[in-house]
């Protein structure tokens, strides 16, 4: 057996953390519990997974490998789990949305097959393998899951797509809960995008890469569950994600008349202008719209019809527009930017930065420092 090295530690740990996290995930009571069941179950088989992956390394021996393979139809659930995950975490009416039994379907089959391998006396198990009999179906199998995982990832970026046009149409602040979203996101990728080049390496140029393998792809599993663990005790709240109300995406294309227009416009103008109401860091279209007594599916049709601009591009030009009045006024000799840009309404530096370059087409300190000159 082999003598322990800081890359198994580092699997050990993650091993842990994972189902430390499968455990603790769930008992997150307010809001999106059925999301985080969803996601605890994928953090536990990323667990076992590597447990298996540790034990035939360390093992060496065909027994081993013959049991553990079992876990192996775990390679066709995560992207099936991971999508519903998302469904349930990003709208509001699918806390419950399961997928139909035909996208499990492969893991039933690749699961029957590896039982059948289980059934085999292991001394058959260990020729067959040697010989390389099982070498084909591996590799179908491999294929199916690498196809199969990246199809659920662009439909999981289609998901996240569409829910930040919603939060554009709904809300005036960018919430730090998608930015966990997209860090993992973005962290599959990259190891789907590791896994296509193993596969190519091993089954198409018969080659072995040093540390581009199938097995080293599985060291994104504990830097995931790491991330996961990481968010999960910095910002508790990720996994109560605020989502937005309602779907103001599909109003009719000429929902007010020109009298309901004028009426809207003036009163939007006046409770922007006078209460100053984009002050509220956390303002939303529904609390605006109670405002001025209308619905937020006209309030939504007067911004994208009107004024050719989503909710949250209209409260932040005001936001902007006072954070300017106040540079004008030398205020930002006395304070910092961030701290400027806290009392105009924005929620966070990296909102602001964004809001402003978006506008100016520059960071907020090179633009002072151009007027200034």
């Amino acid at each position: 057996m082999e003598q322990f090295t800081i890359w198994d530690i580092f699997w050990v740990l993650g091993i842990a953390q994972g189902l430390f996290l499968t455990i603790t995930l769930p008992t997150v009571h307010e809001k999106n519990t059925k999301a985080n069941t969803v996601l605890a179950m994928q953090l536990g088989m990323a667990s076992l997974m590597l447990f298996a992956k540790l034990a035939i390394y360390k093992a060496e021996t065909f027994w081993v490998l013959q049991r553990t393979i079992l876990i192996e139809p775990f390679i066709f659930l995560y992207g099936p789990l991971g999508y519903i995950y998302l469904r349930r975490l990003l709208h509001k009416d699918s806390s419950g949305y399961q997928l139909p039994w035909p996208h499990f379907v492969l893991a039933a089959l690749y699961g029957g097959y590896l039982i059948y391998l289980n059934i085999l006396p292991t001394e058959v198990f260990r020729q067959q393998y040697i010989a390389g009999v099982y070498w084909i179906p591996f590799a179908i199998a491999e294929i199916l899951a690498l196809a199969q995982n990246i199809f659920y990832w662009f439909k999981c970026r289609g998901l996240i797509g569409r829910y930040t046009y919603q939060t554009k149409q709904q809300l005036s602040f960018n919430q730090s809960t998608m930015a966990f979203i997209k860090v993992i996101h973005g962290v599959v990728l990259m190891v789907l995008l590791f896994w296509v080049a193993s596969f190519i390496a091993s089954y198409v140029f018969r080659v072995s890469l040093r540390w581009v393998t199938y097995n080293s792809v599985w060291i994104g599993i504990p830097i995931l569950i790491y991330i996961v663990g990481y968010y999960a005790l910095r910002q508790p709240e990720i996994f109560r994600l605020r989502l937005p109300e309602g779907d103001t995406s599909k109003t009719p294309k000429n929902r007010l008349n020109e009298q309901e227009i004028s009426t809207l416009k003036k009163g939007l103008e006046t409770i922007m202008q006078e209460e100053k109401l984009y002050l509220e860091n956390e303002l939303t279209l529904a609390e605006l719209a109670k405002k001025i007594g209308t619905t937020t599916n006209n309030l939504s049709w007067l911004l994208n019809n009107v004024y050719q601009s989503n909710f949250y591009d209209f409260v932040n030009t005001y936001r902007l527009e006072a954070f300017l009045d106040k540079v004008k006024n030398k205020e930002h000799k006395h304070q910092t930017l961030l701290s400027l840009s806290m009392e105009v309404g924005f929620n966070s530096k990296s909102t602001f930065n964004k809001a402003f370059k978006s506008i100016f087409k520059d960071t907020p300190s090179a633009y002072i420092r151009k007027i200034e000159v």
